[in-house]
């Protein structure tokens, strides 16, 4: 790893000051307008990188978790370039030869781009049988410990997604996307280490509890009330009154708020890890939901077994909605059994739909 502090010339206990003025000072030795000479440009650009990781603050801390306490100079082995804290998939690469056959280097290339397209798609079952690939060959790829460390991270693993967004970090340090993914996890990991066994945040177990308490609350009050439909010439929700309506609307807000409250469900958005997200998978449930929850989730587990990439914090959503349908359904059961299967077929929907926003509210609420 590049030893930034050497670059600007400073101790490990500068100043932002020390920094800047350092920065200052080896910009204008090195810059390509004012020195000529044809390493200036790379000794400029070496210096601009230390600068950026060096004055930010929680960058420099990145960086320096991964430095060695002293720097050595390079030697001529490979070994050499191996990180503080080698990850298990390195230590193949120590006895190889450090040529590459053009066969190998293509090869490697195409296993990227591979790697890209699965990541960008959402498969992480075969990214990440492709990404322990790379790793085996003995090449120290970071894109491919990022994508394990994103692989982790849905299934919510978070200590293990911040070890292996470390290791990535440790080969592409100036990279901003696995640093912020990197903070992120240590941060769940955090939380996660303060809850109870039971999976129950310490934190606050109280709202798990009362997000149930809300929706039995609302099962029973269905299930007792006596109301008249509201709609009784829209033949898929003819039975349902305001009643109906409103306990649904309700129970789907308590279920999103409960969920991220109690820690049990991740931050709704973590900008989709290292591909991004073009759509939020939530929301692309949603969407289909407003047809019938029950095709939505029905796909949603297609897709997930299929490319082994399921989202462990939506999944659990879908499943305590689904629970919530079951009851809703058969607390309409003294309405007779047009209530039941209206209730059934369409009022998971509802339910998801406003869990969804309630999810989105309530982590809103945490982040200020």
């Amino acid at each position: 790893m590049t030893d930034h502090y050497s670059v600007l010339g400073i101790k490990e206990t500068a100043t932002k000051d020390e920094i800047r003025a350092a920065f200052r000072k080896s910009a204008r030795e090195y810059h390509p307008d004012r020195n000529p000479l044809p390493e200036a440009a790379e000794k400029f650009l070496a210096v601009k990188e230390a600068y950026e990781i060096l004055s930010n603050e929680e960058r420099r801390k990145i960086y320096d978790s991964f430095r060695k306490p002293k720097a050595k100079p390079a030697e001529p082995k490979a070994e050499s370039t191996q990180p503080k804290a080698d990850p298990p998939q390195a230590k193949a690469q120590q006895g190889r030869g450090s040529t590459a056959t053009k066969e190998e280097f293509l090869r490697h290339r195409r296993n990227l781009e591979q790697l890209e397209k699965f990541a960008s798609a959402s498969r992480w079952g075969d990214a990440t049988e492709l990404a322990e690939e790379i790793l085996r060959s003995g090449k120290n790829e970071p894109l491919a410990y990022a994508v394990l460390g994103d692989a982790a991270r849905l299934k919510g693993a978070y200590e293990e997604a911040a070890k292996q967004f470390a290791f990535a970090l440790q080969f592409d340090p100036s990279n901003e996307i696995y640093q912020k993914m990197h903070v992120a996890m240590l941060d769940a990991s955090k939380r996660r280490k303060t809850e109870v066994a039971r999976d129950l945040g310490e934190k606050n177990p109280m709202a798990f509890f009362a997000g149930v308490f809300v929706i039995v609350a609302a099962v029973c009050y269905t299930a007792l009330s006596k109301e008249p439909p509201l709609m009784a010439w829209f033949s898929p929700i003819s039975t349902w009154g305001i009643a109906t309506w409103g306990m649904l609307l309700v129970s789907g807000i308590a279920i999103g708020v409960s969920l991220s409250t109690s820690d049990l469900i991740d931050h709704f958005d973590l900008g989709g890890g290292i591909a991004g997200y073009r759509f939020h998978p939530g929301v692309l449930v949603a969407v289909i939901s407003l047809f019938n929850f029950w095709l939505a989730a029905g796909i949603y587990f297609l897709v997930g077994a299929s490319q082994k990439s399921f989202n462990t914090s939506l999944t659990r959503l879908i499943v305590y909605v689904m629970c919530a349908t079951v009851a809703f359904g058969f607390a309409r059961f003294s309405a007779g059994w047009d209530a039941v299967a209206q209730t059934l077929i369409w009022g998971g929907g509802i339910l998801y739909l406003f869990g969804l926003l309630g999810w989105f509210v309530a982590d809103s609420m945490r982040k200020i």
